[in-house]
């Protein structure tokens, strides 16, 4: 009997607390000079040991290339099993991104990879979330910082696994767990 594939699965989280913007400068630069709270920290690790109590290990990460999310990033993988390095792309497409470019990204994704782990910011990666799964009320909650939501591609689990990431789309993937660790 042959065993079921690890279904694909996307996990989006939005970067942890980070400070507030200065006064008076709104630059893109000093937006994406912005670090995280000590309070964002703890959190972003929350989410790392979150992951791994879950089986959520990341083959690959897509993550912005602003402080907080890369911050957010390094607190996650302290979380995670030492033994277990995924593949980081900084792509500066994410920041800012409507739904749309974060669909592009995650079509990039190598066919190999089951777990993707998406790093980036709000209005966009809520606004994802719900067109990834729009009649899920969970999301209607709001995404606030350090929240976490897995999506699993319908059909991923079957044998054969005929899924791609290339054909990520909001008929593709459905809403499995919205959390804030």
């Amino acid at each position: 009997m042959t065993e079921s594939p690890t279904p694909r699965r996307l996990i989006l989280l939005r970067h942890a607390e980070a400070v507030s913007p200065d006064m008076g400068c709104f630059s893109q630069e000093a937006d994406m000079a912005r670090r995280l709270t000590p309070d964002g920290e703890k959190a972003a690790v929350r989410c790392g040991l979150w992951l791994q109590s879950h089986a959520l290990t990341p083959d690959i990460v897509l993550c912005s290339p602003a402080q907080r999310t890369r911050q957010t990033l390094a607190g996650v993988q302290s979380g995670l099993s030492p033994a277990t390095i995924p593949t980081v792309q900084l792509c500066p497409e994410i920041y800012e991104a409507e739904p749309s470019a974060l669909a592009a990204a995650v079509r990039q994704v190598p066919q190999q990879a089951r777990t993707v782990l998406l790093v980036g910011h709000n209005p966009g990666i809520s606004d994802f979330a719900r067109w990834l799964d729009s009649h899920n009320h969970q999301l209607d909650m709001g995404f606030a910082p350090a929240s976490v939501a897995v999506f699993t591609m319908i059909g991923s689990d079957l044998v054969p696994d005929q899924t791609s990431w290339a054909n990520c789309d909001n008929m593709s993937l459905n809403l499995h767990t919205f959390t804030r660790p």
